[in-house]
């Protein structure tokens, strides 16, 4: 498994660079699937109309100076407050990934859309601006960041169906009344066991077009280790390491391969 070390920015500096380079632009990958991929989405640099739109939603958040108690996960006796800009800055998914959750949405075309950890909501925003007519249901933890991401929702050009609680709970009600899982985001990186019971739960209900995408493989040594088991996983086909974010294939005409590059 290949870690980029924290301590040592030549060698850090390097690896990125090999991560770059070694699939840039589709050189050295055989498969024509995992090629359209790298070059058509996580590489394709057009502009998008709903982006702008997303962008001026992040906009107002980030000026919004109302504090949210939150319970600190370091300490469950403590919590935390900070601005609701404060939050979308340090806690919302960046305008980067959250670009390329909107491109793999837009390419793939998935209709029943599952979310888990929908934070401020912009997230949301990301994976279900590329058409109307689609189902989503996102599931957030902590009704403060809920509270927040029903107002930012509010924007969305589907009905987003928001549920709060505990996401192992609310995990098969929400798998039954999609029906079928067509895209999933896995927004849990700091939550390394429940990452792994979703993933194993939700892997049940997946077809041949479905596609995972997982927040923070790197983050931890717990999250490399829950993204290795993953790779290896059975039903898993294709996987793309694109270092702060993981995506996961089903399609069993697909050969057994990770593919690392940098995004």
């Amino acid at each position: 498994m290949q870690i980029i070390p924290k301590n040592n920015n030549a060698l850090r500096r390097s690896i990125l660079l090999y991560r770059r380079v070694r699939y840039r632009k589709g050189y050295g990958v055989h498969s024509p699937f995992v090629y359209n991929v790298i070059t058509k989405v996580i590489e394709e640099s057009g502009s998008y109309y709903p982006l702008s739109d997303i962008a001026l939603t992040r906009l107002k958040l980030h000026y919004r100076e109302e504090m949210v108690s939150y319970p600190d996960k370091r300490n469950k006796e403590k919590s935390k407050q900070q601005t609701i800009g404060h939050l979308v800055q340090k806690k919302a998914i960046s305008p980067k990934q959250g670009a390329l959750l909107f491109k793999l949405t837009n390419y793939f075309k998935p209709v029943h859309i599952l979310q888990i950890g929908t934070t401020m909501g912009l997230s949301s925003l990301y994976l279900t601006s590329y058409a109307s007519g689609l189902q989503c249901i996102a599931l957030e933890s902590l009704p403060e960041f809920a509270a927040v991401a029903r107002e930012t929702l509010k924007e969305a050009r589907n009905q987003i169906d928001l549920r709060v609680g505990n996401y192992l709970n609310l995990l098969p009600q929400a798998i039954q009344d999609l029906k079928q899982l067509d895209f999933v985001f896995f927004n849990t990186p700091n939550d390394e066991l429940s990452c792994s019971l979703l993933f194993n739960e939700c892997v049940k209900h997946v077809h041949q077009e479905t596609v995972f995408v997982f927040v923070g493989i790197k983050s931890s040594a717990k999250m490399r280790k829950i993204w290795a088991e993953i790779c290896s996983h059975s039903d898993v086909t294709v996987t793309i390491d694109l270092y702060s974010l993981g995506i996961v294939f089903f399609n069993n005409k697909l050969h057994k391969r990770n593919y690392i590059t940098y995004y």
